[in-house]
């Protein structure tokens, strides 16, 4: 297993890293044979967040007896500075340990969601402290778009990122990742597989080595998907023009109707329906299969899909022509509460 410097944090991690959605989805016993079998093939970096449920605990169970020699990271999606107090102390029980090595802010999607972050009140005072006090060792932030990073970097001291990179996402990437080893932050590729819309393992993750960050984190949910991307890992081949080409072609053809690139390029819903936090809460229920998560955002927002009048201007204006109508449509029905006669006299009008 490769194993890189993660910018200038003293921290030395494998490249290829495990992340913690699938952990909450499977038995602790299951969890110990994949972590148990990564370990052995070198894999030191394992990073989750406090929304995967029960993944913290899970993985500091497996990792139990050896926690100097891997490198825990975890995320709070709370915005305020008591709430992510909190969550950090919930973090330290659950894996059972005196500090972390990684705490980020997760999903800080938009300038707005940093301002709010970053605000006396904010959550970013929260990680700032317990890692003034040791708690936590290195302070991190996920996004999905470059210039709320390059902000994020200009307002507080960030020492990792993670940030995606893939064959689709892939000119976004580049640019930053070179700003980030100029400052000497870490730099932490998430989402190889698209949500599961790469083609196959081996051209995916050739592809994210061939950028050479720091490290990329995948998940996994039984041994064989592990092997498979450890053999993919320890191939070490580069993926070549052609292959690449090809394989871009056919993960781009696979996911062209579903996939949000997050590029905020689309037109503003006549009707105030904030159209890119819509169709990322369903990916998360489609994809990840959070289910009350995403339920749970969608009974907040407002005005909600009951406003859309199906005008399409949304799908017409969309750079990567989403079939956004359709998208809306199931989410409709599936975002509702689970037992609601609301939802369960859509589902049976549309035959599902």
């Amino acid at each position: 297993m490769q194993v890189n410097k993660l910018g200038d944090t003293g921290l030395e991690a494998s490249r290829l890293g495990l992340g913690g959605i699938p952990f909450q989805y499977i038995t602790q016993k299951e969890t110990d044979e994949i972590i148990g079998a990564a370990r052995e093939r070198g894999v030191n970096l394992f990073y989750t967040s406090r929304m995967y449920r029960d993944s913290e605990n899970k993985i500091g169970l497996a990792v139990k007896g050896e926690r100097d020699q891997v490198i825990l990271g975890t995320s709070t999606h709370k915005r305020k500075k008591t709430e992510a107090l909190k969550e950090i102390r919930d973090s330290l029980a659950n894996f059972g340990s005196d500090y972390i090595d990684i705490y980020s802010l997760h999903n800080v999607l938009t300038l707005g969601v940093l301002r709010e972050i970053m605000s006396p009140g904010g959550a970013y005072s929260a990680l700032d402290e317990m890692r003034n006090a040791g708690y936590v060792k290195q302070v991190g932030i996920s996004a999905h778009q470059p210039e709320t990073i390059l902000r994020a970097l200009e307002e507080a001291a960030f020492d990792v990122v993670e940030f995606p990179l893939n064959m689709v996402d892939r000119e976004a990437a580049d640019g930053l990742m070179q700003e980030l080893q100029a400052r000497g932050i870490g730099f932490v590729s998430i989402k190889p597989m698209m949500f599961g819309y790469a083609t196959a393992a081996s051209p995916a993750l050739r592809y994210v080595f061939s950028r050479k960050p720091d490290a990329t984190i995948v998940g996994v949910y039984n041994m064989d998907e592990l092997n498979e991307n450890l053999d993919v890992e320890a191939g070490g081949g580069d993926i070549s023009e052609e292959e690449m080409l090809a394989a871009i072609a056919e993960s781009e053809r696979k996911c062209f109707k579903v996939f949000c690139r997050r590029c905020e390029t689309c037109v503003e819903c006549p009707q105030g329906i904030d159209i890119r936090t819509v169709l990322r809460w369903y990916e998360y229920f489609d994809r990840y299969h959070s289910w009350d998560w995403a339920r749970e955002r969608y009974s907040g927002l407002r005005p909600n899909l009951e406003a859309c009048d199906n005008c399409g201007v949304c799908e017409r204006e969309c750079p990567h022509h989403l079939p956004i109508k359709r998208e809306f449509a199931r989410a409709k029905v599936d975002l509702l509460p689970r037992r609601s006669a609301k939802r369960l006299l859509q589902k049976k009008l549309l035959g599902r």
